[in-house]
C-alpha cells in the first residue's frame, strides 16, 4: 500500500459517500485511476465494505454498557460457541476476544435494563460455558469508533 491508497482509505473512512469524482481531486488523481485504485483494494479484500454509523439512542436502544466475560474453559469448542451465539445477537454491536482478566468484551445496546438481563441471563449464561459476566454501564459516549484504524500518510 502505498501513499495514495493511504489517502483513498482516510477519506473513504471520513465519508463514504464521497463520489469518486471528489475523490480523486481530493487525492490528485484521475478519476479512472482513482477508481481502479478503489477496485483494487475492494478486490484485496482492504475494503471490506461500506456502512453507516447510527446512534443506538436513535434505535430505541437507549442502554448501551460493555460486558467483560469470562468463560469456564477456554477451549476451542467452547470459544466457538459463544462467538457463534454473539454473531447472531443483534444486541451486541461489537466484541473482541481479549487476554487478561477477562476472555472477551462486548458493546451491546439494549432498550433497557429489562432487555439487558434478558441478553445477559437468557442468551449468554444460559450457553453453560459462561463462568461471569461483568457490566459497565456507559453514562456518555466520548468517541465512537470511527474510523476503525488510523491510517498513516
Amino acid at each position: 500500500m502505498n501513499d495514495k491508497d493511504a489517502a483513498i482509505l482516510t477519506a473513504l473512512a471520513a465519508n463514504s459517500k464521497i463520489t469518486n469524482a471528489q475523490l480523486a481531486k481530493d487525492i490528485g488523481l484521475s478519476e479512472s485511476a482513482t477508481l481502479e485504485r478503489v477496485r483494487r483494494l475492494e478486490q484485496q479484500g482492504v475494503i471490506q465494505g461500506y456502512s453507516i454509523l447510527i446512534d443506538p439512542v436513535h434505535t430505541n436502544r437507549t442502554l448501551e454498557v460493555y460486558m467483560a466475560i469470562t468463560l469456564e474453559n477456554q477451549g476451542i469448542k467452547d470459544v466457538d460457541v459463544l462467538i457463534n451465539k454473539i454473531q447472531d445477537l443483534d444486541e451486541i454491536l461489537s466484541c473482541a476476544q481479549v487476554l487478561g482478566r477477562f476472555d472477551f468484551i462486548a458493546h451491546a445496546a439494549v432498550n433497557d435494563t429489562q432487555a439487558l438481563q434478558q441478553l445477559i441471563n437468557e442468551k449468554l449464561v444460559g450457553l453453560k460455558n459462561i463462568r461471569r459476566v461483568e457490566t459497565l454501564t456507559v453514562i456518555n459516549m466520548v468517541k465512537r469508533p470511527t474510523p476503525p484504524i488510523p491510517l498513516e500518510q
